[in-house]
């Protein structure tokens, strides 16, 4: 039998074969692109273990976590370096239950991923998006990811032929979820973007990211929907029995008549804002980075006064109008 270092194994990309051609008395390395080995270790359906878990736990049966929150294969090299990016805040039960889950799905797909997981201070509201583009800038001052992946906490796999990956176009993740124990599965629709979505880094830049201007629930994932149309990209989506989630038990914060005015007024302009509001105007105040080796922890606070000074001044003026109209009416 043909033998050979071992080493060209570890340094063979995970969804490649290796084949050894000899020519003479030299012999020459191939790699033969094999598109089934991305499953070949998967089991499909998952049962959702959403039993509270500790950290000390998931480190102990996962003794391969690097500090920061790298898992990668220890016998070949992923095709992609991939940021997962989870927007947070007081959620640690959540966390550690997407950890349990996801985890095994990841070694299983053989993929080098880091965890960022993204919080906000209080009091102000939490902003989802503008955590979106905070982690990505964060994350590549950490490495030159390939594939950025955004992670609603409470949402977890139930599938993990769902493979976590980047495509030549937008990729989402989350098409059919179940919410709660006793409320029908979900099939949510062709223009929903939440959940879980990925995007390759010149994906995310061309769209300018997310808006930073939707402080409290709703309106976000809209305009970023809004965003990758407006840009004549298409979505990817895998089949909705495999792109399936549980949604874990939360509440959501109280929302106001006046949060939804000012929201649906600020998604109004959407397009108009997607070429100077986003990504590329993003401001934050750095309190904590710290790594642990679940995922490197960032700690920012935001100011929504200087948020929405980065927004036009057009758009401030139909908000303001809104507002005044819809308090004269009431």
């Amino acid at each position: 039998m043909l033998k050979f270092p071992s080493c060209f194994r570890a340094l063979q990309p995970c969804d490649q074969l290796l084949i050894l051609i000899l020519f003479g008395n030299v012999f020459y390395i191939a790699y033969y692109m094999n598109t089934s080995v991305s499953t070949s270790n998967t089991v499909g359906d998952l049962a959702c273990d959403c039993d509270p878990v500790s950290p000390e736990y998931l480190i102990s049966t996962h003794p391969q976590m690097e500090l920061g929150g790298r898992l990668r294969p220890n016998d070949c090299r992923a095709l992609e370096r991939t940021a997962i990016i989870i927007p947070f805040r007081d959620r640690f039960d959540h966390l550690y239950t997407l950890l349990k889950m996801i985890l095994p799905l990841l070694v299983r797909q053989q993929l080098d991923v880091t965890f960022f997981v993204i919080e906000q201070t209080e009091p102000i509201l939490f902003n989802r998006a503008a955590l979106h583009n905070i982690g990505y800038l964060e994350a590549l001052k950490v490495d030159n990811f390939d594939c950025f992946i955004f992670h609603d906490v409470d949402l977890i796999p139930l599938n993990d032929h769902n493979l976590y990956r980047c495509h030549d176009y937008p990729q989402h993740f989350a098409s059919t979820i179940k919410f709660g124990m006793f409320i029908p599965v979900t099939q949510m629709s062709d223009t929903y973007v939440g959940g879980v979505i990925a995007f390759k880094r010149h994906q995310y830049e061309f769209i300018n990211g997310n808006s930073n201007l939707y402080f409290g629930w709703g309106g976000e994932d809209e305009d970023l929907y809004q965003r990758i149309v407006n840009k004549n990209l298409a979505i990817v989506r895998a089949k909705k029995t495999v792109t399936r989630y549980h949604m874990l038990l939360h509440e959501r914060h109280e929302v106001t008549q006046d949060n939804l005015k000012r929201r649906w007024e600020i998604l109004k302009t959407a397009t108009q804002r997607q070429g100077v509001e986003g990504l590329s105007t993003t401001k934050y105040m750095m309190i904590e980075n710290t790594q642990h080796r679940l995922y490197t922890r960032i700690k920012v606070s935001l100011n929504m006064v200087e948020v929405f000074k980065t927004a036009p001044v057009s758009t401030l003026r139909d908000l303001r109008r809104a507002m005044l109209e819809k308090r004269a009416q009431t």
